[in-house]
């Protein structure tokens, strides 16, 4: 691979970063990025950029540095794989640049359907203009990615406008995610959420066994960063990644396994305990009385009694355990009273089958903004039909969020 020489004694070279799928096992794409010097001095790509102000003087560096990429990948001959490319929004934003990127893919062997176009979500202000060269690259067959979404102001309705074909989640999103719960929680679903949108996504930044674990819980397709693989001239291959992330796949999957264990034993017991409450409410005890069951177990967090409208009967029975401060905090949403919860598919379940048991699946209590999941049987009390509800403590997420 010869250096491409630029004026001013400038050269250009190109690193690649594996992209990984999971499910696959292998590589399925190289992220180009710039490595330049001069004198034999490095430069940083901030550096090289930095140094063409005028807009024409930038997109011919942008150009240029497509080029060579373009050309090193196709030299290497990576066969079945997406060359993602990092383009400068000024160059997509004016159509004739566009038409250039395209005739330079073109150029270089690669065949336009082998070529992601990363733009930093930051940068585009959906103008006409950007619309327009992306979709006239998008013809040809190249494919789009928004680069370092989470980050700053991220905004789902310019995703959404894009309609991408990948959504790199920025590095600062699953560094928050290793610490913090909720943002875990909230990595899971924005996963589910592009996936919602046709977009498949890519959690940049793995750099530790932390971080490996957190991307494969949240359900990301692809994954990129320093433990999958650095960036080289000539990168590790899948013979070496693939053992390094098996090994924390089976770690993940032990530890799942036993999770599901005892969240079975929790929810089960939860669910005998449930039981019994609603045959003593049909055979005319009293909701307190019939209650204690469910209330003596540790992961319950309140029941509650609805009528076959959805109409909460009476106060709900809390178990006691809830944090004061907690109360204190949320006591605007505590008296539940005579609150309709027609909507919830708890009632809706219940109501359609009565007699059966059915279990929500995990959301946001409004109550107190703990996650849960809610219990629920439609039954005759004193002939009338009621819906019997049970908050539980989803398993394993702890106090509220």
């Amino acid at each position: 691979m010869n250096n491409i020489p630029m004026r001013d004694s400038l050269v250009l070279n190109s690193h690649f970063q594996p992209i990984y799928s999971l499910a696959h096992r292998r590589t399925v794409g190289m992220e180009a990025l710039l490595r330049a010097s001069e004198n034999e001095v490095s430069l940083s790509p901030l550096e090289v950029y930095q140094r063409y102000i005028r807009r024409d003087e930038r997109v011919a560096m942008d150009l240029a540095v497509c080029a060579a990429h373009c050309q090193r990948f196709a030299a290497a001959g990576h066969a079945q794989r997406w060359l993602f490319l990092n383009v400068d929004a000024m160059t997509l934003s004016d159509p004739d640049y566009a038409t250039q990127l395209g005739e330079i893919i073109v150029a270089s062997g690669i065949a336009p359907q082998s070529v992601v176009l990363e733009v930093l979500e930051q940068a585009i202000e959906l103008d006409a203009r950007l619309l327009e060269g992306v979709a006239l690259l998008r013809e040809q067959g190249c494919l789009l990615a928004i680069d370092d979404f989470g980050v700053g102001h991220s905004n789902i309705d310019r995703v959404c406008s894009l309609e991408p074909d990948f959504v790199k989640f920025d590095r600062h999103l699953l560094r928050s995610a290793v610490t913090q719960q909720r943002t875990r929680t909230l990595l899971s679903r924005l996963v589910r959420l592009m996936h919602e949108i046709g977009a498949l996504v890519v959690v940049e930044g793995v750099e530790s066994d932390s971080d490996v674990v957190v991307a494969l819980d949240s359900g990301c397709d692809l994954v990129q960063g320093y433990y999958v693989a650095r960036p080289a001239a000539v990168p590790d291959s899948d013979q070496l990644i693939t053992p390094r992330l098996d090994a924390k796949w089976d770690e993940l999957m032990n530890r799942e396994l036993l999770r599901r264990k005892l969240n079975r034993r929790q929810m089960e017991l939860s669910r005998q305990a449930f039981v019994q409450t609603a045959i003593a409410l049909m055979q005319g005890s009293e909701f307190e009385v019939a209650a204690k069951p469910m209330l003596q177990l540790p992961d319950v967090i309140r029941c509650f009694l609805l009528d076959q409208e959805g109409r909460q009967q009476g106060r709900n029975l809390n178990s006691g355990r809830n944090n004061i401060g907690d109360s204190l905090r949320f006591s605007p949403l505590e008296d539940t009273t005579g609150a309709v919860w027609s909507r919830r598919a708890y009632f809706q379940h219940a109501i359609d089958q009565p007699g059966v048991l059915y279990m929500s699946e995990p959301y946001l209590s409004m109550t107190d903004t703990r996650i849960c999941v809610t219990l629920s049987m439609a039954i005759e009390i004193d002939e009338v039909q009621h819906v019997l509800c049970s908050d539980v403590l989803m398993p394993g997420v702890g106090r509220s969020l």
